[in-house]
């Protein structure tokens, strides 16, 4: 996913990318995404494009989901319907711990878009907090 080109604190890199894979995979986890999804696999890539994107109005729909899909050889029914369908597992096997951890309070299952942009947003607390507690 990542192009790690050769330089001197490459280690320091891969070692960064590994700690966002692992802090968004026990997100994920929680909020009880099943693992052997295709949406799982596409939500960590989408929280980690997000995160690394310097945009803070990407449209999902019609700028990250084509670029996802060129770039992991799938296409856009397929992206989402893979999303929809982790989302929709999760929300029927754990929505108070959704709620609970995303910080959502509808009692209705979230949409696509508003899924990502609370899981991308809860992603960045954490990531943040662990950037700047000391002793972390």
């Amino acid at each position: 996913m990542y192009n790690l080109c050769v330089e001197e604190n490459n280690e320091k890199k891969i070692s960064e990318v590994t700690n966002e894979r692992d802090i968004i995979a026990s997100l994920l986890n929680q909020l009880g995404i099943p693992r052997n999804t295709a949406g799982y696999n596409y939500l960590l890539y989408i929280i980690l494009k997000i995160n690394n994107s310097n945009n803070i109005n990407i449209k999902l729909t019609t700028e990250l989901y084509p670029q996802i899909a060129d770039e992991l050889d799938s296409s856009v029914k397929r992206i989402e319907r893979g999303l929809r369908y982790s989302i929709e597992a999760a929300w029927d096997r754990n929505s108070d711990g959704i709620k609970d951890i995303l910080g959502y309070y509808d009692d209705c299952k979230p949409y696509l878009s508003e899924f990502i942009w609370l899981l991308a947003d809860k992603y960045r607390i954490i990531n943040n907090k662990k950037r700047f507690t000391p002793g972390f």
